[in-house]
């Protein structure tokens, strides 16, 4: 399973998705997996931000972009002068 125990509370936050019905039953039979894995029974709202994180953390072309682009300057949005110059922040 690559999904581990979930040890802490996750902070809440309310996200609403419209799940296609095949994609809902897999996740409600990854809650029975889950269930069978660890011996404990886990709500799916608590699940799926898991689910997301394991996936994030496993993609590793988006954590290569993800740390050029935090290393990268940022700019921001030029004030409405015609003069101006555009900021870099570090």
């Amino acid at each position: 399973m690559k999904l581990a125990r979930i040890t802490k509370p996750l902070r809440s936050v309310q996200v609403r998705v419209m799940l296609a019905g095949d994609l809902n039953a897999t996740i409600e039979r990854y809650v029975e997996y889950y269930a069978h894995v660890h011996g404990d029974s886990v709500d799916t709202r608590a699940l799926i931000p898991e689910i997301l994180r394991a996936f994030l953390d496993a993609d590793r072309e988006f954590q290569s972009w993800s740390r050029s682009a935090d290393s990268q300057p940022h700019r921001v949005s030029a004030p409405s002068s015609s003069n101006a110059i555009a900021k870099v922040q570090p």
